[in-house]
Parts: structure tokens; C-alpha cells; sequence
């Protein structure tokens, strides 16, 4: 005796389809991440944090003299003048002119987002992941990182923007019904 099931799998073929036909052109979504986590970076700019909320390294007392020299701040008896007092209060890590937080980008495909900093500014690696630098690599700049959690050798999202890139996702899978 044989027994014969048929199942009829035609509205679960057409939503499968339908999610097929939906997946191939994600720009639309890619942009909105892109345009998010840029959003983040630049707010690291202003928090000075890493993406996972930690501090960035202090600026070296080298580095503030340095600014202090350039910006004339000292009176001639060795004191600071009031703008020199004003440029260490405004004195923020990683902003000189804006040009590295300037640079940060995203660049979106149909099923990819990049997210970057760089082009013509040639130190933003060295911030991102410290090491020598300097005349004779002399100096050992910290790394303060801005664009992702290092981990390893690697780059990985923080945990609070994968988790909120999957929710995107999931909401738009979820409108493909």
C-alpha cells in the first residue's frame, strides 16, 4: 500500500521569489546604514570615545606645548596669555582643522556599505590604530580608534551597531511579506 502526500508549497515559493527579487537591490538599506554609522563616527569625533564608549588616550603635554608654541600662548615671563588659556580649554584630541572627521564616508552598492575615512589624509591610520610616527618613528602615538572596535588584527563592528544594523535588516525583511 502506498501513501501519497502532496504539498502545495506555491505561497511559500512566491514569498521565497519575492525575497529574491527584493535582495538583490539593497541600496536603499545600505544607504541608510552607511549614512548611520557615519553619523556615529562623527559623534566619536565629539565625544572623543571609541565606538565602544571608551576614552580616547589624553593628548600628550608634548603635544598641547607644541600648540601652545604655535598659537603663541606664553607671555613673555614664561605664563599663558588668556588665548593660550582659551586654547587649551578648546583644545579637542583629534581636531585640528575638522579634516579627519571631515573625510569620514560611506559609500553604498546594491549589497555592500564601506565605511571610511582617509583620501588625502594621509594620518588617519596612525589614529585609528596608533604606533611610531614622528621624524625617526620616535614618537608613539596612541590609538584612538574611531571607525570600529579593533579586535586583533581586524576591524569588527561595536556590539550596539551590529545589533542595530541587524534590526534594519530584520525590519526590512520583514516588510517583504
Amino acid at each position: 500500500m502506498d501513501i501519497t502526500c502532496k504539498i502545495d508549497d506555491r505561497e511559500i515559493t512566491r514569498l521565497l521569489d519575492k525575497i529574491d527579487r527584493r535582495s538583490e537591490d539593497m541600496l536603499p538599506v545600505m544607504t541608510r546604514i552607511g549614512a548611520r554609522y557615519e553619523r556615529r563616527v562623527l559623534e566619536n569625533f565629539s565625544n572623543e570615545t571609541a565606538p565602544d564608549g571608551s576614552r580616547w588616550a589624553p593628548l600628550a603635554e608634548t603635544t598641547l606645548m607644541m600648540g601652545l608654541v604655535r598659537k603663541k600662548g606664553f607671555r613673555k615671563d614664561g605664563g599663558l596669555k588668556v588665548s593660550g588659556k582659551r586654547y587649551l580649554q578648546g583644545k579637542r584630541i583629534l581636531w585640528e582643522h575638522g579634516d579627519l572627521s571631515d573625510s569620514v564616508h560611506h559609500q553604498a552598492t546594491r549589497d555592500s556599505v564601506v565605511i571610511g575615512a582617509g583620501g588625502s589624509v594621509r594620518y588617519a591610520a596612525i589614529h585609528q590604530f596608533g604606533g611610531p610616527a614622528g621624524r625617526g618613528r620616535k614618537v608613539t602615538i596612541p590609538a584612538r580608534p574611531y571607525l570600529a572596535m579593533n579586535e586583533g588584527d581586524g576591524l569588527a563592528l561595536a556590539p550596539q551597531d551590529r545589533a542595530w544594523i541587524l534590526k534594519v535588516l530584520e525590519d526590512e525583511m520583514s516588510r517583504w511579506r
